[in-house]
């Protein structure tokens, strides 16, 4: 149930971050992998590391670009004669304040990370649908999909409405054979999320502080969620979004201290009880 070695996958923006850690742990798993990036894979050391698995390859595609994002599915496709998972990672968050957004801002931040999904997974499901194979699309979302932070209004949106194309191509494809979910991470510790958390040790700590397991997700424990999803094992949930937020979800409120009063009324509720 756990055995990807029949499957051919391809990750979107995946030279580096949780696409890069993806990418290596599917193979791993014995899958076939298609890397992807905008980046030519002479400034992706690390992907070319490996590229020395036969089972890997690189196409430097701008997926933001409709006509790109379809080619780079046809040649994935091409490469092993069929393509089995699509996972739609590449994203970013990249905003103004909110009275300073613009439709510059806004159109840029939706294409990059709704309608490259909706590209691709088009082209996914033409493939397939052609060959008269059903297929699993996967995404990558965020917590903040449905939990809103300050100074990501676009992001924000956007990921919420991935979880809602998540649900949705869930009902439409299903006559068809595919199946959808989702992975939504809380923080990780990637490029893109660093925003000075390594360098300011007092406000990294805030941040540890308001996540109940105490750390800050690495690339690969989110990748690993990804590798079950893509397999048979997982084979019957679709529609689902999976948080994966070390328990910031499960939370009312970012964690409070214990005052005194409630550290004395328990000792004497405790001493009361013997």
């Amino acid at each position: 149930m756990f055995d990807l070695s029949q499957l051919v996958v391809l990750v979107t923006g995946s030279s580096r971050g949780i696409g890069l850690a993806t990418g290596k742990a599917l193979l791993d798993a014995g899958a076939r992998v298609v890397f992807t990036s905008e980046r030519p894979v002479s400034d992706c050391p690390e992907v070319m590391h490996y590229l020395q698995d036969p089972n890997a390859r690189y196409f430097q595609t701008d997926v933001s670009q409709t006509e790109l994002a379809k080619r780079l599915v046809q040649n994935a496709w091409q490469v092993w004669g069929q393509l089995d998972v699509v996972i739609n990672n590449v994203g970013t968050f990249r905003e103004p304040s909110f009275l300073e957004l613009t439709e510059e801002n806004f159109q840029w931040l939706f294409r990059l990370n709704v309608w490259t999904a909706i590209a691709v997974t088009q082209e996914f499901v033409r493939l397939n649908r052609n060959a008269n194979r059903g297929g699993r699309i996967l995404f990558t979302t965020s917590l903040n999909g449905s939990r809103s932070e300050p100074a990501h209004t676009l992001y924000d949106a956007t990921k919420g409405a991935i979880n809602a194309l998540t649900r949705q191509l869930a009902v439409e494809l299903a006559p068809w054979g595919f199946s959808t979910a989702a992975v939504a991470p809380g923080l990780v510790e990637t490029p893109l999320t660093d925003f000075g958390l390594r360098s300011d040790p007092v406000a990294r700590n805030t941040i540890l502080q308001q996540i109940p397991l105490g750390k800050i997700a690495s690339p690969e424990e989110i990748a690993s969620w990804f590798v079950f999803l893509a397999s048979p094992a997982s084979k019957y949930a679709t529609g689902i979004v999976i948080p994966v937020d070390g328990g910031l979800d499960a939370q009312q409120m970012p964690q409070r201290p214990i005052t005194e009063f409630e550290k004395e009324r328990e000792k004497n509720r405790t001493a009361s009880e013997k």
